[in-house]
């Protein structure tokens, strides 16, 4: 990843932030998408992150720091935004590709079915979590440290532990008839 230039011309910075955008966006928009269970709303608010963080470019090094302030920027919006209003969850808000993770599509029709079964049983689990733990649970699965999920949610590291295995009971408790066979 190239550093933004700091003294360059302005076209040069617009290509480097063009590029850290590019780079960045799927994850961003993924995980937006997890917390808030709405595409449109998630599109929303990391756009608003990304305009946020690109007003400041001149104070940050978005080549090294912008993934962890976009991430702790889209979590903050994420959570203003549930607590103000509750998520509404419902099949509908999926879209066929994502039902199935666009994993086994040359499956048996029983393979098909069971996917499915399991990846809603698992949307609406993750849907039922306090968005804090939701977030931990989904930056975790991305890969993130605790250290850098508890900058992201404002907490402790211990914090963040204490959300894992709690977020993680919920959903075993939750799947477990689709764990057990």
């Amino acid at each position: 990843m190239r550093r933004l230039p700091t003294d360059a011309s302005s076209s040069d910075a617009a290509e480097a932030s063009g590029d850290w955008i590019a780079e960045s966006a799927p994850r961003a928009l993924a995980y937006a998408r997890t917390l808030v269970r709405n595409e449109a709303v998630a599109e929303d608010l990391v756009q608003d992150c990304y305009q946020r963080l690109l007003a400041k470019a001149d104070r940050y090094d978005l080549a090294s720091d912008g993934a962890r302030l976009l991430f702790k920027a889209i979590t903050n919006a994420c959570i203003n935004r549930t607590q103000r209003r509750r998520p509404v969850l419902s099949l509908e808000q999926l879209h066929p590709e994502e039902k199935d993770g666009g994993a086994c599509r040359d499956g048996t029709p029983l393979e098909k079915a069971l996917l499915g079964e399991l990846s809603d049983a698992l949307d609406a689990a993750l849907g039922e979590l306090p968005v804090e733990q939701r977030a931990a649970v989904e930056l975790h699965a991305m890969g993130h440290s605790a250290g850098d999920i508890a900058e992201a949610l404002e907490t402790t590291p211990g914090n963040v532990r204490v959300l894992l295995h709690r977020g993680r009971a919920r959903l075993a408790e939750r799947l477990k008839p689709y764990l057990e066979s």
